[in-house]
Protein backbone atom coordinates (compact mmCIF):
# COMPACT_ATOMS: atom_id res chain seq x y z
CA UNK A 1 0.00 0.00 0.00
CA UNK A 2 1.43 3.36 -1.26
CA UNK A 3 2.07 5.91 1.74
CA UNK A 4 1.14 9.36 0.01
CA UNK A 5 2.21 12.77 1.38
CA UNK A 6 -1.61 13.60 2.46
CA UNK A 7 -1.12 10.22 4.46
CA UNK A 8 2.24 11.91 6.43
CA UNK A 9 0.41 14.81 6.88
CA UNK A 10 -2.35 12.85 8.70
CA UNK A 11 0.85 11.41 10.79
CA UNK A 12 2.07 14.60 11.77
CA UNK A 13 -0.98 15.91 12.65
CA UNK A 14 -2.71 12.96 14.42
CA UNK A 15 0.28 10.92 16.25
CA UNK A 16 -0.54 10.69 19.60
CA UNK A 17 -4.17 11.94 19.29
CA UNK A 18 -6.91 10.09 21.18
CA UNK A 19 -9.06 8.31 18.97
CA UNK A 20 -12.41 9.81 18.20
CA UNK A 21 -10.46 13.12 18.71
CA UNK A 22 -8.74 13.09 15.38
CA UNK A 23 -7.39 16.25 13.69
CA UNK A 24 -9.67 17.15 10.74
CA UNK A 25 -8.69 20.28 9.77
CA UNK A 26 -5.25 21.19 10.62
CA UNK A 27 -3.64 18.17 8.17
CA UNK A 28 -4.42 19.26 4.92
CA UNK A 29 -7.73 21.08 2.60
CA UNK A 30 -8.26 17.45 1.13
CA UNK A 31 -8.37 15.96 4.45
CA UNK A 32 -11.52 18.24 5.62
CA UNK A 33 -13.70 15.16 7.05
CA UNK A 34 -13.40 12.38 9.49
CA UNK A 35 -14.15 9.73 7.04
CA UNK A 36 -11.12 10.32 4.54
CA UNK A 37 -8.78 10.91 8.14
CA UNK A 38 -9.58 7.48 8.71
CA UNK A 39 -9.05 5.89 5.79
CA UNK A 40 -5.67 7.39 6.15
CA UNK A 41 -5.00 6.06 9.56
CA UNK A 42 -6.14 2.97 8.80
CA UNK A 43 -3.20 2.85 5.74
CA UNK A 44 -0.76 4.20 8.41
CA UNK A 45 -1.49 1.15 10.79
CA UNK A 46 -1.14 -1.01 7.73
CA UNK A 47 2.34 0.20 6.80
CA UNK A 48 3.40 0.03 10.39
CA UNK A 49 3.72 3.67 10.51
CA UNK A 50 0.83 4.28 13.31
CA UNK A 51 -0.71 1.51 15.85
CA UNK A 52 -3.55 1.93 18.13
CA UNK A 53 -2.41 1.44 22.06
CA UNK A 54 -4.61 2.17 25.14
CA UNK A 55 -2.30 0.10 27.66
CA UNK A 56 -2.26 2.07 31.25
CA UNK A 57 1.49 3.71 30.75
CA UNK A 58 0.21 5.61 27.36
CA UNK A 59 -3.76 5.84 28.20
CA UNK A 60 -3.66 6.70 32.14
CA UNK A 61 -1.76 10.06 31.23
CA UNK A 62 -4.64 11.00 28.89
CA UNK A 63 -7.12 10.80 31.57
CA UNK A 64 -8.10 13.43 33.68
CA UNK A 65 -6.93 14.23 37.56
CA UNK A 66 -10.26 14.07 38.64
CA UNK A 67 -10.90 11.04 36.52
CA UNK A 68 -7.39 9.62 38.36
CA UNK A 69 -8.66 10.92 41.76
CA UNK A 70 -12.17 8.96 41.16
CA UNK A 71 -10.76 5.68 40.23
CA UNK A 72 -8.49 5.54 43.71
CA UNK A 73 -11.34 6.47 45.52
CA UNK A 74 -13.56 4.01 44.35
CA UNK A 75 -10.72 1.37 45.46
CA UNK A 76 -10.25 3.39 48.83
CA UNK A 77 -6.52 4.18 47.77
CA UNK A 78 -4.80 7.34 49.06
CA UNK A 79 -6.12 9.85 46.20
CA UNK A 80 -3.76 12.86 46.96
CA UNK A 81 -0.79 13.68 45.10
CA UNK A 82 0.18 15.62 41.38
CA UNK A 83 -0.99 13.65 38.40
CA UNK A 84 2.40 11.47 37.60
CA UNK A 85 2.18 10.33 41.18
CA UNK A 86 -1.42 9.43 41.00
CA UNK A 87 -0.43 7.81 37.93
CA UNK A 88 1.61 5.74 39.31
CA UNK A 89 -0.64 4.48 42.13
CA UNK A 90 -2.75 2.99 39.92
CA UNK A 91 -0.34 1.18 37.78
CA UNK A 92 1.63 0.04 41.36
CA UNK A 93 -1.88 -0.97 42.53
CA UNK A 94 -3.74 -1.91 38.85
CA UNK A 95 -4.13 -5.71 40.00
CA UNK A 96 -6.24 -4.42 43.25
CA UNK A 97 -7.99 -2.07 41.30
CA UNK A 98 -9.22 -5.01 38.65
CA UNK A 99 -10.15 -7.69 41.60
CA UNK A 100 -12.65 -4.92 42.62
CA UNK A 101 -14.27 -4.49 39.40
CA UNK A 102 -13.73 -0.91 39.18
CA UNK A 103 -13.86 -0.67 35.52
CA UNK A 104 -11.15 2.48 34.15
CA UNK A 105 -12.37 3.48 30.57
CA UNK A 106 -8.86 3.72 28.68
CA UNK A 107 -8.77 5.80 25.80
CA UNK A 108 -7.04 4.75 22.66
CA UNK A 109 -3.78 6.49 21.11
CA UNK A 110 -2.65 6.72 17.60
CA UNK A 111 0.97 6.14 18.50
CA UNK A 112 3.84 6.29 16.48
CA UNK A 113 5.71 3.14 15.94
CA UNK A 114 9.53 3.32 15.35
CA UNK A 115 9.51 3.39 11.58
CA UNK A 116 6.08 6.23 12.08
CA UNK A 117 8.63 8.31 14.17
CA UNK A 118 11.70 8.10 12.16
CA UNK A 119 9.57 9.20 9.20
CA UNK A 120 8.42 11.50 10.94
CA UNK A 121 11.61 13.23 11.32
CA UNK A 122 12.44 12.66 7.67
CA UNK A 123 9.50 14.62 6.68
CA UNK A 124 8.99 17.83 9.63
CA UNK A 125 8.95 20.36 6.26
CA UNK A 126 5.42 18.51 5.29
CA UNK A 127 3.68 20.48 8.16
CA UNK A 128 4.69 23.62 6.72
CA UNK A 129 3.04 23.20 3.79
CA UNK A 130 0.10 21.38 5.13
CA UNK A 131 -0.79 24.69 6.53
CA UNK A 132 -2.64 26.34 3.33
CA UNK A 133 -0.36 29.41 3.89
CA UNK A 134 1.98 28.15 0.80
CA UNK A 135 1.34 28.33 -2.62
CA UNK A 136 3.32 24.69 -2.80
CA UNK A 137 1.63 22.18 -2.39
CA UNK A 138 2.88 18.94 -0.21
CA UNK A 139 2.79 16.85 -3.08
CA UNK A 140 5.11 19.07 -5.11
CA UNK A 141 7.51 19.82 -1.91
CA UNK A 142 7.44 15.76 -1.05
CA UNK A 143 8.46 15.49 -4.48
CA UNK A 144 11.29 18.04 -4.61
CA UNK A 145 13.08 16.51 -2.06
CA UNK A 146 12.38 12.89 -3.15
CA UNK A 147 14.33 13.36 -6.55
CA UNK A 148 17.10 15.20 -4.16
CA UNK A 149 19.84 13.88 -4.64
CA UNK A 150 22.04 16.13 -1.81
CA UNK A 151 22.32 13.73 1.20
CA UNK A 152 21.49 15.69 4.86
CA UNK A 153 19.89 18.80 3.90
CA UNK A 154 20.31 21.20 6.53
CA UNK A 155 16.48 23.01 6.01
CA UNK A 156 14.19 20.89 3.76
CA UNK A 157 12.23 24.09 3.81
CA UNK A 158 14.49 26.45 2.39
CA UNK A 159 15.79 23.92 -0.15
CA UNK A 160 12.29 23.52 -1.58
CA UNK A 161 11.18 27.43 -1.75
CA UNK A 162 14.82 27.45 -3.19
CA UNK A 163 14.68 25.05 -5.33
CA UNK A 164 11.25 26.45 -7.22
CA UNK A 165 12.74 29.94 -7.04
CA UNK A 166 15.65 28.87 -9.37
CA UNK A 167 13.12 26.91 -11.77
CA UNK A 168 10.83 30.04 -12.00
CA UNK A 169 13.81 32.49 -12.13
CA UNK A 170 14.85 30.07 -15.26
CA UNK A 171 11.49 30.05 -17.07
CA UNK A 172 9.53 32.80 -15.35
CA UNK A 173 11.47 35.35 -14.01
CA UNK A 174 8.52 37.68 -14.25
CA UNK A 175 5.03 36.49 -13.54
CA UNK A 176 2.92 37.04 -16.04
CA UNK A 177 -0.12 36.22 -14.08
CA UNK A 178 0.04 37.51 -10.31
CA UNK A 179 -3.03 35.14 -8.79
CA UNK A 180 -1.47 32.30 -10.34
CA UNK A 181 0.00 31.19 -6.59
CA UNK A 182 1.44 27.50 -7.60
CA UNK A 183 4.01 28.65 -10.31
CA UNK A 184 4.77 32.73 -9.30
CA UNK A 185 7.84 33.53 -8.15
CA UNK A 186 6.26 36.28 -6.27
CA UNK A 187 4.55 34.33 -4.03
CA UNK A 188 7.80 31.84 -2.99
CA UNK A 189 9.69 35.10 -2.59
CA UNK A 190 7.27 36.40 -0.29
CA UNK A 191 6.69 33.29 0.95
CA UNK A 192 10.45 32.38 1.91
CA UNK A 193 10.80 35.59 3.26
CA UNK A 194 8.28 34.92 5.74
CA UNK A 195 9.04 31.42 6.72
CA UNK A 196 12.85 32.91 7.44
CA UNK A 197 10.91 35.85 9.90
CA UNK A 198 9.12 32.67 11.63
CA UNK A 199 12.91 31.52 12.80
CA UNK A 200 14.27 34.59 12.99
CA UNK A 201 16.36 34.63 10.54
CA UNK A 202 15.89 38.04 9.71
CA UNK A 203 18.63 39.19 6.92
CA UNK A 204 17.81 36.04 5.04
CA UNK A 205 14.04 37.14 5.27
CA UNK A 206 14.29 40.70 4.47
CA UNK A 207 16.26 39.65 0.90
CA UNK A 208 13.29 37.52 0.30
CA UNK A 209 10.47 40.34 1.10
CA UNK A 210 13.06 42.74 -0.97
CA UNK A 211 12.66 40.42 -3.66
CA UNK A 212 9.41 40.06 -3.64
CA UNK A 213 8.79 43.99 -3.41
CA UNK A 214 10.66 44.60 -6.81
CA UNK A 215 8.42 42.29 -9.24
CA UNK A 216 5.77 44.86 -7.79
CA UNK A 217 7.89 47.50 -8.80
CA UNK A 218 8.67 46.07 -11.53
CA UNK A 219 5.64 45.68 -12.67
CA UNK A 220 5.13 49.74 -11.73
CA UNK A 221 7.66 50.56 -14.11
CA UNK A 222 6.57 48.98 -17.17
CA UNK A 223 3.30 50.04 -16.73
CA UNK A 224 4.77 53.53 -16.40
CA UNK A 225 7.03 52.75 -19.48
CA UNK A 226 3.64 52.05 -21.86
CA UNK A 227 0.84 53.85 -20.51
CA UNK A 228 1.73 56.07 -17.69
CA UNK A 229 -2.07 57.90 -18.17
CA UNK A 230 -3.17 54.41 -16.10
CA UNK A 231 -2.51 56.00 -13.35
CA UNK A 232 -4.57 58.76 -13.83
CA UNK A 233 -8.29 58.84 -13.60
CA UNK A 234 -10.79 60.46 -16.68
CA UNK A 235 -10.92 63.81 -14.43
CA UNK A 236 -6.66 63.66 -15.30
CA UNK A 237 -6.89 62.40 -10.58
CA UNK A 238 -3.20 61.20 -10.43
CA UNK A 239 -3.51 57.78 -8.03
CA UNK A 240 -0.32 56.72 -6.53
CA UNK A 241 -1.70 53.33 -4.44
CA UNK A 242 0.97 51.44 -5.79
CA UNK A 243 3.77 53.36 -3.32
CA UNK A 244 1.86 51.32 -0.54
CA UNK A 245 3.05 48.01 -2.64
CA UNK A 246 5.10 46.62 0.46
CA UNK A 247 4.55 42.46 0.98
CA UNK A 248 2.63 41.67 4.32
CA UNK A 249 5.01 41.43 7.17
CA UNK A 250 7.90 43.30 5.93
CA UNK A 251 7.25 46.26 7.79
CA UNK A 252 8.18 43.71 11.00
CA UNK A 253 10.99 43.25 9.98
CA UNK A 254 11.78 47.13 8.41
CA UNK A 255 10.55 48.22 12.38
CA UNK A 256 14.12 45.67 13.79
CA UNK A 257 16.42 47.17 11.12
CA UNK A 258 15.87 50.29 11.56
CA UNK A 259 15.14 50.12 15.87
CA UNK A 260 16.99 47.38 16.82
CA UNK A 261 19.89 47.14 13.98
CA UNK A 262 19.77 51.05 13.57
CA UNK A 263 20.42 51.21 9.70
CA UNK A 264 20.27 54.56 8.20
CA UNK A 265 17.74 55.29 4.77
CA UNK A 266 20.88 54.86 2.85
CA UNK A 267 21.94 51.69 4.32
CA UNK A 268 18.41 49.84 3.65
CA UNK A 269 18.38 51.29 0.50
CA UNK A 270 21.63 50.08 -0.81
CA UNK A 271 20.50 46.41 0.96
CA UNK A 272 17.78 46.67 -1.08
CA UNK A 273 19.75 47.09 -4.02
CA UNK A 274 22.00 44.28 -3.30
CA UNK A 275 19.37 42.08 -2.68
CA UNK A 276 17.81 42.38 -5.59
CA UNK A 277 20.55 42.54 -7.88
CA UNK A 278 20.93 38.43 -6.90
CA UNK A 279 18.43 38.22 -9.40
CA UNK A 280 17.29 40.97 -11.41
CA UNK A 281 18.63 44.66 -12.39
CA UNK A 282 16.97 47.47 -10.10
CA UNK A 283 16.18 50.91 -11.38
CA UNK A 284 17.65 52.79 -8.40
CA UNK A 285 16.32 56.37 -9.13
CA UNK A 286 12.47 54.72 -8.26
CA UNK A 287 13.72 51.95 -6.13
CA UNK A 288 14.77 54.43 -3.76
CA UNK A 289 10.79 56.00 -3.51
CA UNK A 290 9.82 53.06 -2.30
CA UNK A 291 12.70 52.05 0.44
CA UNK A 292 11.71 56.03 1.95
CA UNK A 293 8.40 55.07 1.95
CA UNK A 294 8.69 51.60 3.63
CA UNK A 295 10.90 53.38 6.48
CA UNK A 296 8.12 56.00 6.90
CA UNK A 297 5.57 53.49 7.07
CA UNK A 298 7.53 51.42 9.11
CA UNK A 299 8.37 54.13 11.75
CA UNK A 300 4.65 55.05 11.36
CA UNK A 301 5.62 58.44 10.24
CA UNK A 302 2.31 59.56 8.52
CA UNK A 303 4.59 63.62 7.65
CA UNK A 304 7.55 61.90 6.04
CA UNK A 305 4.89 59.69 4.43
CA UNK A 306 2.94 62.81 3.10
CA UNK A 307 5.96 64.50 1.98
CA UNK A 308 7.08 61.38 -0.04
CA UNK A 309 3.92 61.23 -1.78
CA UNK A 310 3.76 64.61 -2.37
CA UNK A 311 7.40 64.96 -3.63
CA UNK A 312 6.85 61.73 -5.97
CA UNK A 313 3.74 63.66 -7.41
CA UNK A 314 5.27 66.50 -8.89
CA UNK A 315 7.81 64.48 -10.62
CA UNK A 316 5.50 61.89 -11.54
CA UNK A 317 3.34 64.95 -13.10
CA UNK A 318 6.66 66.73 -14.61
CA UNK A 319 7.82 63.48 -16.34
CA UNK A 320 4.65 61.54 -17.39
CA UNK A 321 2.04 64.29 -17.04
CA UNK A 322 -1.57 63.51 -18.34
CA UNK A 323 -2.58 63.00 -22.13
CA UNK A 324 -6.15 63.82 -22.24
CA UNK A 325 -5.99 64.18 -25.92
CA UNK A 326 -5.13 60.54 -25.99
CA UNK A 327 -7.91 59.68 -23.54
CA UNK A 328 -10.22 61.35 -25.71
CA UNK A 329 -9.41 60.30 -29.33
CA UNK A 330 -7.05 57.13 -28.85
CA UNK A 331 -9.99 55.33 -30.07
CA UNK A 332 -13.87 55.49 -31.34
CA UNK A 333 -15.35 54.30 -28.69
CA UNK A 334 -13.96 55.77 -25.37
CA UNK A 335 -14.99 52.71 -23.30
CA UNK A 336 -12.20 50.39 -24.86
CA UNK A 337 -9.62 53.45 -23.07
CA UNK A 338 -9.19 50.76 -20.64
CA UNK A 339 -12.06 48.22 -20.88
CA UNK A 340 -12.65 46.33 -23.68
CA UNK A 341 -15.21 44.01 -24.02
CA UNK A 342 -15.79 40.77 -26.17
CA UNK A 343 -16.04 37.20 -25.56
CA UNK A 344 -13.50 34.06 -26.47
CA UNK A 345 -14.45 32.95 -29.45
CA UNK A 346 -13.91 36.44 -31.45
CA UNK A 347 -10.74 37.17 -29.69
CA UNK A 348 -9.91 33.10 -31.50
CA UNK A 349 -11.54 34.36 -34.88
CA UNK A 350 -9.02 37.37 -35.11
CA UNK A 351 -6.30 35.85 -34.32
CA UNK A 352 -5.27 36.92 -30.95
CA UNK A 353 -2.64 35.57 -29.37
CA UNK A 354 -4.22 34.26 -25.99
CA UNK A 355 -2.18 32.86 -23.26
CA UNK A 356 -3.64 30.02 -20.49
CA UNK A 357 -2.38 28.74 -16.93
CA UNK A 358 -4.06 25.89 -15.36
CA UNK A 359 -4.14 26.02 -11.63
CA UNK A 360 -3.43 21.85 -11.32
CA UNK A 361 -4.68 21.60 -7.55
CA UNK A 362 -8.32 23.30 -8.79
CA UNK A 363 -8.27 23.33 -12.17
CA UNK A 364 -9.10 27.20 -12.37
CA UNK A 365 -8.19 28.50 -15.44
CA UNK A 366 -6.90 32.13 -16.06
CA UNK A 367 -6.41 33.89 -19.01
CA UNK A 368 -3.83 36.88 -20.27
CA UNK A 369 -2.64 38.38 -23.54
CA UNK A 370 0.93 39.75 -23.26
CA UNK A 371 2.21 43.21 -23.63
CA UNK A 372 2.74 43.28 -27.32
CA UNK A 373 -0.40 41.38 -28.16
CA UNK A 374 -2.61 44.38 -26.17
CA UNK A 375 -0.81 47.16 -27.90
CA UNK A 376 -1.36 45.39 -31.13
CA UNK A 377 -5.33 45.48 -30.57
CA UNK A 378 -5.80 48.62 -29.03
CA UNK A 379 -3.59 50.38 -31.78
CA UNK A 380 -5.17 49.27 -34.73
CA UNK A 381 -8.57 48.67 -36.17
CA UNK A 382 -8.83 45.17 -34.65
CA UNK A 383 -10.22 47.00 -31.17
CA UNK A 384 -13.30 47.82 -33.56
CA UNK A 385 -13.77 43.75 -34.23
CA UNK A 386 -13.26 42.86 -30.61
CA UNK A 387 -16.08 45.15 -30.13
CA UNK A 388 -18.61 44.05 -31.97
CA UNK A 389 -19.79 40.21 -31.42
CA UNK A 390 -22.29 37.71 -31.29
CA UNK A 391 -23.39 37.12 -27.69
Amino acid sequence: MKIEPIDISVLHTNANRLQGNEDIYAAHFKLNNRKRILKSIDKLVLANLLKLENSLEVSLPRLTKPDLISILKKAKIKSSGNKPALIERIIENIDYINSQNIEIDLPTVYMPTAEGLELIEETKYIVHFSRGTSGLSIERAYNIIKECEEENIKDKIEYIYLYEIARLHKSKPIPKVYHDTSNNIYFYFSDLADYYKQIEEYDKSIKYYHLAQYLNIYDTIETLENNPNSFYNYEGELDLHFLNAMPYGMDEVYEKLLYIDELSNDELFHLYIEDVSEYYTPKEDFSRVFINHNIAKAKKNDIEIDKIVSDFKKWFVTNYPYNELKVQNSYEHKETDTVLTTNLKTLLENDVDIKLEIVKESGEVYIYIDQDERERIFESELVDKLNTFNS
